[in-house]
């Protein structure tokens, strides 16, 4: 296949980072820095040393909570002394790169000492965090954590053996961030009319996307049409589209095992979403195009470079943001094309079974979801916090939320997009059992190799296959299709498949 099986993504991401040349668009010691930062290049290693032993930690009153790094360090100075003065308990925040989010925790709670009575993790890691986690009712009532307030996709994501052992904190969603500038100007609405024979307007299907994205790239003067990961977040994007030519083929879209949890990715629809992949990295910046990096994508639309973003919610937050932004007048939000909302990533709160103090761990994760504690959470600056909305009060009331964008309009617009794409009746929530991080580093592995044309689409989606079902037998194929029948379960039974 030219790549060997199993390799760290972190590793892979770094080796690709090494070697582009950003020609500009931003300095190559700053990508490199970010990289560092946010986990591209991190390992194992980094733990060494910072697991601290039950001795070592305060006395009860203290609850210990672990936050990534790239998302939310510099509000917690404010959130410790606030929830102090309002529980009697003291609160130890400790912070992590982003790329070490699995590695640090899993390694954590199968020790005997955990290292935080309470954390975050990505979504779809519950199934592989659920044995080591607490369910949340067992130690508090949902109604303390405001549960009914979040939104119901949202209130899907967090579930281990039908058990809830996480709540969401970070709403992820894919929305379409486009500049009206662009868009709206008289003069490029002609001249895509009298090319494409379609009114110029925010991209309903792929083709729109595509032609789209076509139209507005334009290296002379710095422009380009899309912008998509095609590094470490790899699997989002591809996911992405794949769930999409599902629904369009009106299947069960997004379903890569069947139920003996035998591979359902390598046929014309995984052959067909990476084409797409490939197709649209040839309207991007031709030499960040075959590893852009998440944090990079976005530095370049608040530059200016990008003319419409199908990406997470954070991309309009950021470019509304005018401290960083210079395109902030010009933000508008749509529903991404598609007839599927994806909500891919985002973060929950669980609280370790190892922990001994998991009263204060529930006080802590209750106090964060108090909906005036949540919205300042999500309103803060786009340096401050990455946190995007998750309850339906945050999406209702608009101005206290999006604070920077109400005056422009956004925020309205903002908040009616995220809503009516929680509402879609077509949902696709991450796959999370057990393995989830083995299966999603199959993905990232070859279709980023497949982007880079080391290897056909097809050869990437067999090695996907072959490694998948490598990954069900380490886990045991009876007890992941059991996994999977739960997860399949609950797509059923919240109607987003039929």
């Amino acid at each position: 296949m030219g790549v060997s099986k199993q390799r760290s993504a972190e590793h892979f991401a770094a080796e690709q980072l090494s070697e582009i040349d950003t020609h500009g668009l931003i300095e190559r010691r700053e990508l490199l820095r970010r990289a560092s930062i946010f986990g591209a290049v991190a390992t194992l290693g980094t733990f060494t040393g910072l697991v601290k032993t039950a001795s070592a930690q305060s006395a009860s009153g203290t609850v210990r909570v672990g936050l990534d790094s790239g998302a939310f360090t510099p509000i917690l100075k404010t959130f410790a002394p606030e929830f102090k003065a309002a529980t009697g308990l003291t609160i130890d925040f400790e912070s992590y790169p982003l790329g070490n989010m699995y590695d640090q925790n899993l390694l954590s709670l199968r020790q005997g000492n955990g290292r935080f009575d309470t954390f975050d993790f990505w979504q779809n890691f519950a199934g592989d965090f659920g044995p080591y986690l607490t369910p949340l009712e067992d130690v508090g009532s949902l109604s303390a954590l405001n549960f009914s307030d979040v939104a119901k996709p949202f209130q899907l994501l967090n579930y281990y053996q039908n058990k809830l052992v996480g709540i969401t904190i970070d709403g992820d969603l894919f929305i379409d961030t486009y500049r009206s500038d662009l868009f709206e100007a008289p003069a490029e609405m002609a001249a895509f009319k009298t090319k494409y024979g379609y009114d110029l307007a925010p991209a309903k299907t792929y083709k729109q996307y595509r032609d789209i994205a076509e139209f507005f790239t334009r290296p002379a003067n710095n422009l380009y049409g899309a912008i998509e990961v095609t590094n470490f977040f790899v699997y989002a994007f591809f996911m992405n589209h794949f769930v999409q030519i599902g629904a369009e083929k009106g299947v069960n879209y997004g379903e890569v095992f069947d139920a003996q949890m035998k591979p359902q990715i390598a046929n014309d629809m995984g052959e067909e979403a990476i084409r797409r992949y490939i197709e649209i990295t040839a309207f991007m910046p031709k030499d960040l195009a075959k590893a852009m990096p998440w944090d990079v994508g976005r530095q370049l639309y608040f530059a200016g470079h990008i003319a419409q973003a199908n990406w997470w919610t954070d991309m309009a937050k950021g470019a509304s943001d005018p401290a960083i932004s210079k395109v902030a007048n010009t933000v508008k939000c749509a529903q991404s094309w598609g007839g599927v909302t994806m909500l891919p990533y985002g973060r929950a709160m669980g609280i370790a079974a190892n922990s001994p103090n998991k009263k204060g761990a529930f006080a802590a994760i209750a106090w964060i979801q108090q909906s005036a504690n949540a919205t300042r959470w999500v309103a803060e600056t786009f340096t401050q916090s990455l946190m995007d909305p998750w309850r339906v009060s945050m999406f209702e009331s608009p101005k206290d939320t999006f604070p920077m964008a109400a005056a422009s309009g956004l925020a309205d617009n903002f908040a009616q997009t995220g809503l009516a794409a929680l509402r879609n009746p077509k949902v696709y929530l991450d796959i999370s059992i057990p393995g989830t991080n083995q299966y999603m580093s199959s993905i990232i592995q070859h279709v980023q190799a497949a982007i880079n044309g080391q290897v056909t689409p097809m050869d990437a989606l067999q090695a996907i296959s072959s490694e998948f079902e490598d990954t069900t037998e380490t886990y045991g194929r009876d007890l992941q299709i059991a996994h999977y029948a739960e997860y399949r379960a609950r797509m059923v039974k919240n109607g987003y498949w039929t």
